[in-house]
Parts: structure tokens; C-alpha cells; sequence
């Protein structure tokens, strides 16, 4: 493969062309087509589902309808007492009983449907009269309607609940149908005695023509039934043609697919087991899809043969002056960047480089010298930090050595204050720790009491509570020393009665809440230099929780009946110590709060 690789720049720079500009955008031309054909029929599909949903909607409130108006028929006092009571008529009925009888019809039909109706109806009494709501193509035989095996069915009381195909012969608007959707109602008296029965036709081809907009571009809706064979269609064009039967096993209730060039998509009538399907031919959806693809790849060939003149005249014009200043750096390089290049001795571009580079010498000499100024003054630094770590440990050894002294001598209490102040020392000089232990922090402060308390002859006593398990929580490292010290100091400087302190933590919601109150003077009594003093240590005890919990730290100082209380809310965090064989590497609840 090395071999294949140009060794001169003009070259790289026009292999670099093809591999890294051209050929990138020829393989996102063609991805960005083929997405844009998916993403077309995407769009097609689902407004093609959304028409189709609208239509499929309007047949079954059409079904459901036109099965409500048996209702209205039954309860039509007028028409029940004529087929109830058909010898008014002797043989027939009257000709003004029909007449009334199919104005009723017609009332329903302009009532309930407003439009133009597609729904019929026959009506058979016991005496062998026939009413309809249409002219039929031919003279109805009682005998040959009532032959029908559902209207027998009805006459017999069987209960007929579902829309079935019937062949028909009436003259709608749209001519004489060959078939019609049907459903048989059965009419009853008081006594629950078939007096009647009413036959329902839905003429859903002329609905279908009706319903779908003007056909565009070879489009085609057919009816279908759930086993796939057609029963309407909206065209006769042989462009678009379907199987008949279609193969619907796995369709779903409403979907799209692409099947032979076209884009099929179906949706089930509600109250049938039939489908309205809709077939577009995607020669005609894609035609200037194609038309503007072509036109976009002749654009990119023409640009990408310009890019290639153009990247041959660069590349010439680029590598002529830098074989030149390349000569000129190699000198520029065995003198160790102490020289420079004589810029009045170059032009035009080759004048940029010269003058960058320049400016590059003088950058590098001046950087070295910065980073040789930084490292003196780096060990300096870290000098004086070895002598100020040497400072705290001179104290701790020398508090260690008076431990040992007084306990030489016998006395009790200085190795009590000398291990106290050890700790809190120790604890201060962890840079490393900003939060520690609910019960370590307790402790810390615990020790600090006692040397207080030695100090002032226990002249105060501290009270502290908290819920056991919360001993893992985390707070901020020695944020109550500051708070006992402003209670002792501040609180307890101008009375004289005994102090008390009570520290309290406990758990709200996600919350760790801290509470150190005292029976002191309070904030309104105490003077102007004790209170600057006491709103320091708060001050910063403030700015740490800033630090550690950003806006989920927050100190709050009020005054109490017989005191002060400072309040100090941070995040909840608990951090179980690890014990090997627990199971549990870090407790469930850290973080939960």
C-alpha cells in the first residue's frame, strides 16, 4: 500500500481531495436520496392512514346510523299501525298508506343523514305486502323476499346483529348496484309477537365513489374483505391493478407497506371484517425526486472536475515557495532558533510564512524562559510548603512531649487538654478532607468542650442528639468548633447563670439539618466587636457550605426566646464505611436523601 501513496505533496493534496471531499459527498448524496425516499413514503403512509381513518370512520357511523333508524321506525306510530293492522287495505295496501309510508322514509333518510343517503329499506308485514323506501329496477315478488334464508331468519326471531353482502337491484343516483351490505330487524308488538321485519341495504360502492377525493396520480381504493377479495373499486384504469384476492393474513387492523412499485396502505372498516385499501404507484410520487437526483449528480460531477483543476493550480502555487522556505528553515534549525529569516527578502505569501515564523522563534525563546522562571518559582513553593508542614508537626510532637510530662507528674488534666487539642490539630491539618463522619465531627467537638469546659471550671454543659443512624452522614470537617466557640464566647460572656448548648441533627426529606442552640444573651445584647467577631466565624463557616453544596448549603442565625439558634441545612449523603462480608460495597441509600 505504501507504494500507492504519492510522495509529493501535489499529489497528497489531490488524493486527499478525492478520498476526503468527493467521494464523502458522493456517499452522502446517495444516503441523503435514500433517506429522502424513506422519509417521502414515510409521509405518504401516514397521510394516506390518516385519510383513510377519516373514511373508514364515515362508513361505520354510516353502519351505525343506519342501524340506530330501526328505532326510529318502530317508534313511528304511524307506520306500526299500518303494519300492524294491514286489512285496512283489503288485499293491498291503500295507495295513500304506501305514499305516507315512504315519505316516512324519506324523513328519516333527510333527518339522520342530511346528505345524500345511501341506505334502503324494505319492509315485509305477515300479509304479504312489500313498502320500500326506492323505486326498484324490477317488480318486487313478496314471495322471493321473504324466500331469503335471513328473512326467514327474522320472521323466526333470530337475532341478526352483523352487516352481511347481499345482491341487490335498486336504483340509487349512481345506477342499479349488484350488491348491498344488509342487516334484518324483526318489528314487535306489546305482546312481543314479529309483525314486521325491516330490511336494511347499505349501498357502499356508490358511498366508495363518493366518499374518496378525485383520484390523482393512478390512485386506486378498493374494498376488500379480510380474506382478500375485492368487492368495490374506485377505478377501472388498468395502471394500477391489485390481485384479486389480496394477501391480507398478517395485516393489522390499520398499516402501509410497499408491494411491487406501489405503496399500499389499509385500514379496517369499524363494525366489518373488511378493509378500504389505497395503492399508489411510486413512479409517480418519486418522479422529480428522480429528476431533481440527476440533475443534483451532474451539479456535483461539473463541481468536483473544477476542485480537481483547481486543486492541481493550488498545489503548485503552495509547494513551488515552500521548497524554498523549507531550504531556508533547515538552516534555521542547525543554528538552534537563534537566528531569524530576513523578511525584506521575501514577497506575497512566502512573506506570511517568513514573518509566522519569525514570530515563532521570538514565541518559543520567550515561552522557554517563562517556564524556566515557573520552575524556580515552583521549588520555591514547595520549599516553604516542606517548612510550613514542619511548623504543625514541631506542635504536635511538643504537645505529645507535655502529655507525657504531666503524666509523669501525676497530673490528670493536661494529658486530657494536650490529647484533645492533638486531635483537633490533626484534623485541621487534612487538607485533603473536606467532609468527614456525623460522629466524627461529634467527637472533634466533644473534645473541644472539654478543654473549654476546663478552661471556664464547667461553668456550661452541652447537650447532643442525633438518630443513631445517622452516624454516617457527611457534614463539612469542624463546622460545629465554630458555632460552640460563638456560644461560649459571645453567648455566655455577660451572664451569670450557667450555660447550656444543645446540638441537635436530624433528617428532613433529603435534607441533613444541624442545629446549636444556647440560653446566652442572644444577638440584640451582645456589642459591637462580640457580635463583628461572632458574624466572621459564621462567615465563613457560610462560604464553605457555598463551596461544598453550592445552593444546597445554607447556615441561618435567629434569636430565641432565652438564646440563639444556628441552623445549618445541607445534602443529605450517607457513606457507610466498607466491611468486608457485609455484601454491600457502598450503602443503598448514598445519594438517595
Amino acid at each position: 500500500m505504501i507504494h500507492f501513496i504519492p510522495q509529493t505533496l501535489k499529489y497528497k493534496l489531490f488524493l486527499t481531495f478525492l478520498l476526503v471531499i468527493l467521494l464523502p459527498i458522493l456517499i452522502l448524496n446517495m444516503t441523503h436520496v435514500q433517506k429522502f425516499e424513506t422519509l417521502m413514503k414515510e409521509q405518504v403512509s401516514s397521510q394516506n392512514l390518516e385519510q383513510m381513518t377519516t373514511i373508514t370512520s364515515s362508513l361505520g357511523n354510516l353502519l351505525g346510523v343506519a342501524e340506530k333508524t330501526f328505532t326510529l321506525i318502530e317508534q313511528d306510530s304511524f307506520v306500526t299501525a299500518i303494519l300492524k293492522h294491514p286489512e285496512v287495505g283489503i288485499t293491498y295496501p291503500s295507495i295513500q298508506q304506501k305514499v305516507k309510508i315512504e315519505e316516512k322514509f324519506n324523513a328519516i333518510n333527510n333527518s339522520v343523514f342530511i346528505a345524500n343517503s345511501y341506505v334502503y329499506y324494505t319492509v315485509l308485514d305477515l300479509e304479504e305486502h312489500v313498502y320500500t323506501s326506492y323505486g326498484p329496477s324490477r317488480i318486487l315478488s313478496y314471495s322471493g323476499i321473504a324466500a331469503i334464508p335471513r328473512m326467514q331468519e327474522a320472521f323466526q326471531g333470530k337475532p341478526q346483529s352483523k352487516w352481511q353482502l347481499e345482491e341487490g337491484g335498486l336504483n340509487s343516483d349512481f345506477g342499479i348496484q349488484p350488491s348491498l351490505l344488509t342487516m334484518y330487524k324483526a318489528l314487535r308488538d306489546e305482546n312481543n309477537r314479529i309483525y314486521a321485519v325491516v330490511r336494511m341495504g347499505v349501498d357502499y360502492q356508490s358511498w366508495l365513489r363518493s366518499a374518496i377525493p378525485s383520484p390523482v396520480n393512478e390512485e386506486l381504493y378498493v374494498l376488500a374483505s379480510s380474506e382478500g377479495e375485492i368487492y368495490a373499486r374506485s377505478s377501472t384504469s388498468t395502471t394500477t391493478v391489485l390481485p384479486n384476492p389480496l394477501n391480507t393474513v398478517d395485516w393489522e387492523p390499520i398499516g402501509s407497506q410497499v408491494e411491487n412499485d406501489h405503496i399500499v396502505s389499509y385500514s379496517k372498516i369499524p363494525g366489518l371484517n373488511w378493509y378500504l385499501i389505497k395503492s399508489i404507484p411510486t413512479k409517480y410520487l418519486f418522479h422529480k425526486v428522480n429528476q431533481l437526483q440527476q440533475s443534483y449528480f451532474l451539479t456535483t460531477l461539473l463541481i468536483a472536475v473544477l476542485f480537481i483543476v483547481m486543486t492541481f493550480l493550488i498545489s503548485t502555487t503552495i509547494t513551488r515557495p515552500l521548497q524554498l522556505l523549507q531550504r531556508k528553515m533547515s538552516d534555521v534549525v542547525k543554528r538552534n532558533l537563534k537566528i531569524q529569516l530576513p523578511e525584506e527578502s521575501y514577497k506575497g505569501e512566502i512573506l506570511t510564512f517568513v514573518q509566522a515564523f519569525n514570530n515563532m522563534v521570538r514565541d518559543v525563546e520567550s515561552l522557554l524562559n517563562r517556564l524556566k522562571e515557573e520552575e524556580r518559582n515552583k521549588e520555591a513553593m514547595r520549599f516553604q510548603m516542606l517548612l510550613s508542614q514542619m511548623n504543625p508537626h514541631f506542635l504536635l510532637n511538643t504537645l505529645n512531649t507535655v502529655k507525657w510530662l504531666a503524666i509523669e507528674i501525676g497530673n490528670k488534666q493536661i494529658p486530657e487538654v494536650c490529647e484533645s487539642l492533638g486531635k483537633l490539630l490533626e484534623a485541621g491539618m487534612r487538607l485533603d478532607v473536606d467532609l468527614i463522619h456525623l460522629e466524627h465531627e461529634i467527637e472533634l467537638a466533644q473534645r473541644y468542650i472539654s478543654i473549654q469546659q476546663l478552661r471556664y471550671d464547667r461553668e456550661f454543659h452541652v447537650d447532643i442528639t442525633f438518630d443513631p443512624e445517622l452516624r454516617f452522614a457527611l457534614v463539612p470537617k469542624l463546622s460545629l468548633q465554630p458555632l460552640i466557640e460563638n456560644s461560649i464566647y459571645h453567648g455566655f460572656s455577660k451572664m451569670d447563670r450557667s450555660g447550656r448548648i444543645e446540638i441537635r441533627v436530624h433528617k428532613e426529606e433529603n435534607e441533613l439539618v444541624i442545629e446549636v442552640e444556647d440560653n446566652g444573651v442572644g444577638l440584640e445584647q451582645a456589642n459591637t466587636s462580640t457580635a463583628a467577631g461572632h458574624g466572621i466565624a459564621l462567615k465563613n463557616l457560610e462560604e464553605r457550605l457555598t463551596l461544598l453544596f453550592r445552593k444546597q448549603g445554607k447556615i441561618s442565625v435567629e434569636s430565641v426566646q432565652s438564646g440563639t439558634l444556628v441552623r445549618i441545612r445541607t445534602l443529605f449523603l450517607l457513606s457507610t464505611p466498607y466491611v468486608k462480608g457485609d455484601g454491600l460495597h457502598v450503602d443503598g441509600s448514598l445519594g438517595r436523601g
